[in-house]
């Protein structure tokens, strides 16, 4: 499964969104599908849980080639986090991807982990300490100042949080690097199945859409 180093992207704009791959130096011309974002319609209605998800990586002929499901829903007042399965299409287990909200009155950041059948066991927070460090006392109140204009009608969307997330292993080697303003993530291990990381992307992507998502956020509704 090695492919070298790789930038994942997430388009949106098409029937689906789709999770696109390319090699170090390559444009966009290069771009290869990794499989569409199709979320499954859970049972639940509009009673769903909020941290509950359920979706497809399709593959060409719109064939599924993973599935993401949730084992465990989390709760932002117990502190319990979501935890999702990974499978391929014959209920295999490719992995599993952990997601823990921040608790702002604790200082916590959200934490995101991902755990392979392969035996990679990597975790990353969201944004980095000394930007979350610059936010509160300044890009909060800036960002409170522009959802007021908004709202009134005299300007743009408010300041963002940090987004910056590094999953690194235990010895702090980083493996996935997400990068906020470019919105594109980068594979710095070859070594990760494609499917897992696309699964990563479409959960990442749930909790944190890109400004592109549009009407595709938490990708097109079933």
């Amino acid at each position: 499964m090695a492919q070298g180093r790789m930038t994942y992207n997430v388009r949106y704009g098409t029937s689906w969104p789709v999770v696109v791959r390319r090699g170090d130096g390559a444009g966009r011309d290069g771009d290869t599908a990794v499989g569409l974002l199709c979320r499954v319609p859970d049972g639940h209605g509009g009673a769903a849980h909020p941290s509950a998800r359920t979706f497809d990586l399709v593959g060409e002929g719109r064939t599924p080639i993973a599935r993401v499901s949730t084992e465990q829903t989390g709760s932002g007042v117990g502190g319990h986090p979501a935890v999702y399965r990974v499978d391929d299409p014959y209920g295999a287990p490719l992995g599993r991807i952990t997601y823990r909200r921040g608790r702002a009155l604790r200082g916590a950041r959200a934490r995101w982990t991902v755990e392979s059948v392969t035996g990679h066991s990597v975790r990353g927070f969201r944004g980095r300490l000394f930007w979350w460090a610059v936010w509160w006392p300044v890009g909060l109140p800036v960002s409170l100042v522009w959802l007021i204009m908004s709202l009134l009608g005299e300007g743009d969307d408010a300041f963002g949080k940090p987004r910056r997330v590094i999953w690194r292993d235990s010895s702090r080697r980083a493996h996935l690097v997400f990068r906020g303003i470019a919105d594109e993530y980068r594979v710095l291990d070859g070594s990760w199945d494609p499917r897992l990381v696309a699964a990563l992307l479409g959960l990442h992507q749930s909790y944190d859409p890109s400004e592109g998502g549009g009407a595709d956020g938490w990708y097109a509704r079933a």
